[in-house]
């Protein structure tokens, strides 16, 4: 794999994520935020019918996966940015 530039290194991970991950992302964060009994999975399915796909388009494991990673990035992203974005997980 090809080493990573010095200039590309000040760009966080979260902008360098597709936009169907990021789209992904937000709708099931909003979703989560919107109706706090939903569950990821009830989610999954919500945003694979509202852009008309099937489970057999992207599957479920995938989506999850895809969710937890660009999470992962956003909080990391907004702990290292010296308190500009202000992005809290809400544990409950």
């Amino acid at each position: 794999m090809p080493c990573e530039k010095e200039f590309t290194k000040l760009i966080p991970r979260i902008y360098k994520t597709n936009a169907e991950n990021l789209g992904l992302f937000f709708f099931i964060k909003a979703q989560l935020q919107i109706f706090p009994a939903m569950n990821i999975g009830q989610a999954i399915n919500n945003f694979r019918r509202f852009i008309g796909i099937t489970i057999d388009d992207w599957d479920d494991e995938s989506m999850r996966t895809i969710y937890n990673r660009v999470e992962k990035d956003f909080y990391e992203n907004s702990k290292t940015n010296n308190g500009n974005i202000k992005a809290e997980r809400d544990i409950s």
